[in-house]
């Protein structure tokens, strides 16, 4: 019979009745261990609800055991915090054999064995310890025990053998993608480094990396270098963006990607966010399965989780040219670092106070831009500084209080809805925008559809039963909604009388017409006059958005556009009141 002393080992522990809880650590007392035939031989602590943790038991003698009335127990049995779980009557163990029970089985004398590693005892049922192990963390796939059976060498079992004989087996190869870097340049691709969390060294020479064009196909996946061995603890960079018909440039709003073995077997993935220029994304620790930005990239080194030092990183990021007396030229500028900025002698100019011919603009004092705000400053003012953003385009710069350049764009020609910007906010990317946002993010949207609404066919000669009237014409690829629309004659253009309002609700749909009868009894009605007289037709806003001149007519015409909603202007002797003019008969045009 072989004869096994174990070490004397101390913990002691606070146990809550109802069960041990996975992942804590205790310290107890010291145990005196008895001589007996069996032992604790192998540990699994990953157990999941289907199939619970559970314990081996190992007779190394050449008799037949009987271990009714044993126990196995952890920190809480050892305290007495709870009891200790007691093998079934009856339960033999035969020479050279083994026993499995299952420790977290829910009943109270259970326990879950904690995955970060701990000591597990064994006594007889005397209540003496013949035995105690103390268990290292393992992975899913590993277990921990003695190797050979019942020999006093402990170790991490890469082959779980529940029940037989316990072997060593392979260690697995646990090759992880630990660090990711997506804002490479020229000089400086984007990489991706590899880290060897496992125990033995791993030939990468079949080792295969892509992101979606190798995982759908489209090209080929990379390839690791032929004769390249990483160590356990060590790491390897490879450049992904690089020439080769496997090259791939990492997207800089993020992606995934994937590594695998020869076999074709995928060992490991990860879907990396958008980065900025500095940053790259990681495990923290390296190998462990919390991944994060990281503001210190590491290639080919440990990971580093120091939190950032605050960077300012100012740049002009919306330019308005268009400005009018009510809303002038503008330009934001947006904070794209990490620390706010005091924007105090900050100053921005065009042409004249880069060429010195005029001052330069500055900021207002005690201006701060925290990180991920924006500030506005009107260009086009009164001040002997105040430059207007030419509608053709130009250049304009961007210096800090030390008169250092930080910033400058050339903007191109701009119409009245739209701005120059950024987008996103703060990258390289300046584009057109066809949504002015002064003052938030930047929006890259198509425009919305262009309303048009004219003023189609006017009719002067109306009488008690037909009173005179507006045509109006949706030229629009979408329905308008009139409501607060206006029409008026000089009456309501010079304020002596009310304008005419549209009925709240009036919709007119794209490519229709919508009459309006203006001389009616309402304060606002007005007769258009036989003698001719300019109309005008403005929206909710208030801005006039038509006005038409008619001539004098007689009785059986009208005046208007033909085709509809064009800019040629007709007397029409054929009245087409709510229909379309373009096939209606009309006066010949005097030469």
């Amino acid at each position: 019979m072989k004869k096994i002393n174990f070490a004397l080992v101390s913990f002691l522990s606070l146990m809550l009745l109802n069960g041990c809880v996975k992942d804590e650590k205790y310290e107890v007392a010291p145990t005196p261990v008895v001589e007996d035939k069996v032992v604790i031989n192998e540990v699994y602590s990953r157990g999941t609800p289907e199939a619970p943790d559970w314990v081996e038991i190992y007779n190394h003698s050449d008799v037949q055991v009987d271990i009714s009335g044993y126990k196995i127990y952890d920190s809480g049995g050892e305290s007495g915090a709870k009891p200790k779980k007691e093998f079934p009557a009856g339960s033999v163990i035969q020479p050279q054999g083994f026993l499995v029970i299952v420790a977290d089985d829910g009943t109270e004398s259970g326990f879950g064995i904690s995955s970060t590693g701990e000591q597990l005892w064994l006594a007889n049922a005397a209540g003496e310890v013949v035995d105690q192990l103390t268990v290292t963390a393992m992975e899913e796939t590993q277990s921990y025990g003695r190797y050979p059976d019942g020999d006093a060498n402990v170790q991490l079992l890469n082959t779980i053998t529940r029940g037989t004989s316990n072997s060593p087996g392979v260690a697995p190869e646990k090759i992880k993608i630990n660090e990711i870097y997506s804002t490479g340049t020229a000089e400086n691709p984007d990489w991706i480094e590899v880290y060897n969390a496992g125990t033995t060294a791993v030939d990468l020479a079949a080792y295969k990396i892509y992101d979606l064009g190798g995982q759908s196909g489209s090209k080929p996946k990379k390839v690791f270098p032929a004769g390249t061995s990483l160590a356990p603890g060590a790491f390897f960079v490879i450049v992904v963006d690089d020439a080769d018909a496997s090259g791939f440039g990492l997207s800089s709003n993020g992606e995934k990607v994937w590594l695998e073995k020869g076999d074709g077997t995928v060992t490991d993935s990860v879907e990396f966010p958008a980065l900025e220029e500095g940053q790259s994304f990681g495990r923290y620790a390296d190998g462990q399965p919390n991944l994060q930005v990281l503001f210190v990239p590491t290639p080919g080194a440990a990971n580093d989780n120091s939190n950032p030092t605050p960077v300012a990183n100012l740049k002009l990021n919306e330019v308005y040219s268009r400005g009018v007396e009510t809303d002038p030229d503008w330009v934001e500028v947006f904070n794209a670092g990490t620390g706010s900025v005091d924007m105090s002698g900050w100053k921005i100019y065009d042409a004249g106070g880069q060429s010195g011919s005029k001052p330069k603009k500055e900021f207002p004092a005690g201006s701060v831009l925290a990180p991920g705000e924006w500030i506005i400053i009107v260009v086009d003012d009164a001040d002997a500084s105040g430059f207007g953003l030419s509608s053709n385009g130009e250049k304009i710069w961007l210096e800090n209080s030390s008169s250092t350049l930080v910033d400058s764009v050339e903007f191109p020609a701009l119409d009245e809805n739209t701005s120059f910007g950024r987008y996103p906010d703060g990258t390289d990317n300046w584009q057109v925008l066809n949504v002015v946002t002064k003052g938030a993010a930047n929006d890259n949207s198509t425009p919305p559809p262009a309303i048009i609404v004219k003023m189609n066919e006017m009719f002067s000669k109306g009488v008690e039963t037909d009173p005179d009237w507006i045509e109006i014409y949706n030229a629009s690829t979408v329905a308008v909604d009139l409501s607060g629309y206006k029409i008026y004659d000089s009456g309501g253009q010079s304020g002596s009388k009310p304008k005419k309002e549209f009925p709240a609700g009036t919709t007119i749909e794209a490519g229709g017409f919508f009459v309006i009868v203006v001389d009616d009894a309402d304060a606002s009605g007005f007769g258009l006059s036989s003698s001719g007289e300019e109309v005008w037709l403005e929206d909710a806003s208030g801005a006039v958005i038509d006005n038409a001149v008619f001539p004098a007519m007689v009785d059986g015409q009208s005046y208007g556009r033909k085709p509809d909603g064009s800019d040629n202007m007709v007397i029409f002797t054929e009245i087409t009141r709510g229909t379309s003019n373009n096939n209606a008969a009309t006066l010949p045009k005097r030469k």
